[in-house]
């Protein structure tokens, strides 16, 4: 009987350990997952920051030069990364098992000496369950760090759109300042031969001086989203960002896929809904550990000398211990486990939802700012362009006031800052629905 508990308790053993407590979801596996999906590299967080593979200058970033620029050297998603050590130590932890319980007692007046060992049998039993559990929490928590590097994907292109933004306006802030240092220029010249009254001139170089403030704020605000841009690249500190710049990148004015089919692409490709399905299958694998719980069996061997005087031979006794179940069957632990299913069901389902909403209002938004776009530039602009260049020469030759060309100016300024923002609007719109498909440039 001895021999057979022995093989049992061995075979036991045998398959408990045979779940190997290792993931192969780890740094190098994330990494991986974003090169393949983007094309660029994780830097070394050890190392200072650096130019990624390939990229030699900072100072004329395009939009894809900044996305590799932020997976190699960003360090708040580095520090994120290094979470994921913390999720592959409670993977070590749910695979060791409890160490055995050395009884010993001496030999002290007419006691014999006695040796007992306890081993827990049913650390062996729930071993498994708390493996697998935690190998699906290290691969959840590796798919949601993959999901957080196509966000800093998104924000780099986001701080790329800024400063390009930022540059255009303020390359229309100093035309429009030549704009209207030209009208103060021709209102001095009428009022000073007697075609004009004092205050139009007084208005026309009012204008031109506030028109020279808003040229240096826009010089400010490219200062100011290159510093951001600067942050998110992380390159905030150190001489390699003090040159960070941009170049300019044509507009992608495609029509992105139709709204179920980029649906479709993001419930499979989007690593945060594989998480929260992959979180469903962990509690599953938690209520099984909890009803293996109801159990608690420890393997038990003693040793005793049964010779005269407590001396040789002795006596292996092999033997088991357990925990009745009869007042407790561990109806917490089943009952959280069971209330984490449902919640992890829910929000597998809330997060399907998300996923079909986001896109649509994502898609909504791109296509509108498409059509907003190409009616604004070809229909109003034009028109705008055209009714100030009229206004200017006709208040040149005498035949407006200076009113008329003071509107037409203004309408002609906000037309230019107006089409540099539905341009950036196209641009944040792709980058959202790329964000929100789970793919970079998927809509392309």
């Amino acid at each position: 009987m001895s021999r057979f508990s022995l093989a049992c308790l061995l075979l036991l053993g045998s398959v408990s350990l045979g779940c190997a407590a290792t993931s192969p979801y780890d740094r190098a596996w994330v990494g991986q997952e974003l090169q393949r999906e983007t094309g660029h590299a994780l830097g070394d967080p050890a190392e200072a920051p650096s130019l990624p593979p390939g990229l030699r200058d900072a100072s004329a970033l395009g939009e894809d030069d900044v996305v590799a620029l932020a997976l190699w050297n960003s360090p708040s998603f580095a520090a994120e990364l290094a979470q994921l050590g913390a999720s592959r130590a409670d993977l070590a932890d749910a695979g060791a098992l409890p160490n055995p319980t050395l009884s010993l007692l001496l030999p002290i007046g007419p006691r014999q000496l006695e040796l007992s060992v306890l081993a827990p049998i049913a650390a062996l039993v729930q071993r498994p369950f708390r493996v697998k559990a935690a190998k699906l929490d290290v691969e959840r928590a590796a798919r949601g760090l993959l999901q957080r590097g196509l966000d800093l994907v998104r924000d780099a292109r986001l701080a790329w759109i800024d400063v390009e933004a930022a540059k255009a306006r303020a390359a229309a802030r100093q035309d429009l300042l030549q704009t209207w240092q030209n009208v103060a220029k021709v209102a001095r010249a009428r009022h000073e031969a007697g075609d004009a009254p004092a205050f139009e001139a007084a208005a026309a170089e009012a204008d031109a001086t506030d028109a020279e403030d808003q040229n240096e704020r826009a010089v400010t605000e490219v200062a100011a989203a290159v510093q951001r841009l600067r942050l998110v690249v992380g390159l905030a500190g150190g001489a390699l960002g003090q040159h960070l710049g941009t170049r300019a990148a044509p507009l992608d004015e495609r029509a992105p896929a139709e709204a179920p089919a980029l649906v479709d692409l993001a419930l499979a490709a989007r690593p945060d809904v594989r998480a929260t399905e992959i979180a469903v299958e962990a509690a599953g694998e938690r209520i099984g550990w909890e009803k293996s719980r109801i159990f608690t069996l420890l393997g038990r061997f003693d040793l005793k000398p049964i010779g005269p005087q407590g001396g040789a031979p002795l006596l292996p006794l092999p033997g088991v211990q357990m925990d009745v179940p009869i007042f407790n069957w561990n109806p917490g632990g089943i009952g959280r486990a069971e209330a984490e299913l449902a919640a992890a069901t829910l929000r597998y389902r809330l997060a399907q939802q998300g996923v079909a909403t986001d896109i649509r209002l994502s898609r909504l938004q791109l296509v509108q700012a498409l059509a907003s776009l190409r009616r604004f530039r070809e229909r109003v602009l034009p028109l705008l362009e055209k009714a100030a260049g009229v206004t200017f020469r006709a208040f040149e030759a005498g035949a407006e006031p200076y009113l008329a060309v003071l509107e037409a100016t203004r309408r002609q300024r906000d037309a230019r800052l107006r089409l540099i923002d539905l341009e950036a609007e196209v641009r944040r719109a792709r980058a959202n629905l790329d964000r929100h498909v789970g793919m970079n440039h998927a809509t392309r």
